[in-house]
């Protein structure tokens, strides 16, 4: 269940309604990687990638480690499969985010734009939101992948800091630390942008005799 909790925080990182263009800091200079974080907010529409996630300690003690495909359409639509070690589905229609463990046989409802104001899933809605609610820090950058730490404004986020990694690609990778001292790593590859999906993969019918809770 972590590892929904995590990524249920994450899923409505990409899929915000409007995108605004590059430059939303007016006279403020920009870095490379900002640059590059405002085009991907800008530029992407869709969205589909493997992905490799690992829970850890603060220590570097790993907790848990799980992998799968991402898959995103702008506005408000994502979903998540997870392959190993486990099967886990999570959908988004754009209105409601289903979450079902295979295992379990259990499906969780949700509302997706609950609580949507006071924690990271509004996070990369749009880069005016980003700088109203984020301190952006630029930190360092190794073959062409910019890294970045975003800070909450408000003091009300989930995660104490948040690091993305961007190139002229755009999201690469994202790094979030919680309020109990531990760290997911979310890196993404064989990445694709813009291309047609299949509106099936944006809904979700609970299969016959599975338990489903909310909505």
């Amino acid at each position: 269940m972590k590892t929904v909790i995590s990524l249920f925080l994450f899923l409505l990182i990409f899929s915000g309604a409007s995108v605004a263009g590059p430059g939303v800091r007016g006279a403020a200079k920009q870095t490379q990687g900002e640059i590059y974080l405002e085009n991907f907010l800008a530029n992407t529409r869709t969205l589909q990638a493997d992905f490799n996630q690992t829970l850890r300690t603060n220590k570097g003690e790993v907790l848990q480690q799980t992998s799968g495909q991402f898959y995103l359409s702008r506005p408000g639509k994502f979903r998540w499969n997870y392959v190993e070690p486990y099967e886990q589905i999570i959908v988004s229609d754009g209105k409601r985010i289903w979450i079902y463990d295979v295992e379990l046989s259990q499906v969780t409802v949700q509302k997706q734009d609950a609580g949507l104001p006071t924690t990271p899933m509004a996070l990369l809605q749009d880069s005016a939101s980003l700088y109203q609610s984020y301190s952006v820090v630029p930190l360092d950058h190794r073959d062409g992948v910019y890294r970045l730490k975003l800070l909450s404004n408000s003091g009300e986020s989930d995660f104490g800091e948040i690091v993305v990694g961007v190139d002229k690609q755009g999201l690469r990778f994202m790094q979030l630390h919680d309020q109990f001292e531990q760290v997911t790593d979310i890196i993404f590859s064989n990445i694709k942008t813009n291309t047609v999906l299949d509106d099936a993969l944006f809904r979700f019918v609970p299969p016959e005799g599975v338990d489903v809770f909310g909505g």
